[in-house]
């Protein structure tokens, strides 16, 4: 029986640890242990039965590093890669402001192009793009600053457009925990959090959705969720676990 399947991906390490109201929030992989999660994280699902035809990225540095990882490990290079604004990092103060007042700025396509993530399709436009008018905020727009239940309503909008661009093809989105959570829990479509099969999510953590292509108003199912059997070493056990307030159980 035909199916489409929507993987989430978080990253590995970074080279500098991202502490809430600390920072620094746009960190790039750790350039020897980041990468070598990316790489197993890569393998992993360039083996599964049924790999991403298209991966989807936030433009954040770590997010992208590991999106080139997997659309290599995939066999892909030129436009394989589609920045989506709807994966930023969740705009909140202690994930986006540092100390000093700073707040955090996303590189644009064509920025992090000329950083050498050549993968990246530049035609591709955000389906979901960052609102920079506040007094203009078209519902489901990211933009600063999101409490917890305006990111469920960003995540609901950013994962119905995304599934429309893709129509019916496997993908992969590599974002951050904050947003995987809430775009996974809008899949689930659990009737209350208490019964949500959500938790914690590690570094490097894989979580597949399968739903089937014959049924139009099939639900989705959750068949993995952030597992980390592939990474190496320790981070095996799943480490470094964050999670939504409301899923802290």
């Amino acid at each position: 029986m035909p199916k489409q399947h929507v993987l989430f991906v978080r990253y590995g390490l970074t080279k500098y640890p991202l502490v809430e109201d600390v920072g620094p929030y746009d960190s790039p992989l750790h350039p020897i242990d980041g990468y070598e999660h990316g790489i197993a994280i890569a393998r992993r699902i360039a083996c599964m039965e049924s790999p991403p035809d298209i991966v989807y990225s936030s433009a954040l540095h770590r997010a992208v590093s590991t999106s080139q990882l997997i659309v290599h490990a995939l066999g892909k290079t030129k436009n394989s890669i589609r920045i989506e604004d709807g994966l930023v990092e969740w705009l909140t103060p202690s994930l986006t402001v540092e100390p000093d007042g700073t707040r955090l700025k996303p590189r644009t396509v064509q920025h992090l192009i000329d950083m050498t993530f050549t993968e990246i399709d530049a035609d591709y436009k955000s389906v979901n793009p960052i609102a920079t008018d506040p007094n203009n905020v078209p519902e489901g727009a990211p933009y600063f600053f999101e409490t917890e239940e305006y990111l469920m309503i960003r995540a609901k909008v950013t994962m119905e457009r995304i599934l429309k661009d893709a129509d019916g093809k496997n993908i992969c989105i590599v974002s951050h925990t904050p947003c995987a959570q809430a775009m996974a829990l809008y899949l689930e479509d659990a009737a209350t959090l208490e019964e949500s099969k959500l938790g914690p999510w590690p570094l490097g953590g894989i979580t597949v959705f399968s739903k089937d292509t014959n049924c139009d108003n099939g639900k989705w199912e959750l068949e993995m969720y952030a597992d980390t059997s592939h990474m190496p070493g320790e981070y095996k056990n799943g480490l470094k676990e964050w999670s939504l307030p409301c899923l802290s159980k």
